[in-house]
């Protein structure tokens, strides 16, 4: 199902509230086997951040950020093994460069070419890949109904979530779709591409994908970043 679509889609949703209702009903029973009062709320979408990078999920709801992109993993030089690995990379011919953000020199960037996960499962499936939309492909108003429909359906707690917005919005426009939904929202992070030098992420089309050859590679679950695709440290 398209991001774009699951918002209107009454099985989607009605899975949502039994699920919510799964979580209720566990949530009483437990109470009532300690002898305590139930809780007000009992679902939640936390801020996942590095977490989701352990199965290469997304992180939260939110759609995919592009099919194809940079990741930039940040590294301590101080530290023997990530600089081992920094050289690494380097010699396996991964970009290499200092942050820009460290004035002291001890943190240093590799960029590595990635294939979404989500989007190669699907391929694998025998699905058009392009059903599964990323950001980039998605309005504003499309991505905060996504979120709305996410919080009555499911989480009656807070929901962690950043709509990633291309750069040259019209404020006004931009920020009447915001006070639309604004109502049946919390926890709104509204992000502009493009802001901020060695961004985490960094969209790239299928063909700049291809053109990294060796050095390109598909999301996993490497604990160790030797794919770059888990920058936990």
């Amino acid at each position: 199902m398209r991001y774009s679509k699951a918002a209107y889609n009454e099985a989607f949703r009605a899975r949502l509230m039994d699920l919510y209702d799964t979580v209720r009903e566990q949530a009483r029973a437990y109470s009532f086997e300690l002898r305590i009062p139930e809780p007000v709320k009992v679902t939640t979408v936390a801020p996942t951040g590095s977490i989701a990078k352990l199965p290469g999920a997304t992180e939260g709801i939110h759609p995919i950020y592009g099919r194809h992109f940079k990741r930039r993993v940040r590294f301590n030089m101080t530290d023997l093994e990530q600089a081992a690995n920094v050289a690494r990379f380097e010699f396996e011919g991964y970009d290499v460069e200092p942050c820009i953000y460290d004035q002291s020199g001890n943190t240093y960037v590799v960029t590595f070419p990635t294939k979404e996960k989500l989007v190669a499962e699907v391929e694998a499936m025998g699905f058009d890949p392009s059903i599964v939309e990323s950001a980039d492909e998605l309005t504003l108003d499309q991505m905060l109904a996504f979120q709305a429909m996410y919080q009555t359906e499911y989480a009656d707690n807070a929901v962690s979530y950043t709509a990633n917005v291309p750069e040259g919005l019209d404020v006004d426009e931009t920020m009447a779709v915001i006070k639309r939904w604004l109502p049946d929202l919390k926890g709104t992070t509204i992000m502009v591409d493009g802001t901020r030098e060695q961004a985490p992420y960094e969209r790239i089309t299928e063909a700049e994908f291809d053109a990294y050859e060796v050095t390109s590679i598909e999301d996993s679950t490497d604990e160790d970043c030797a794919t770059g695709a888990c920058p936990v440290r």
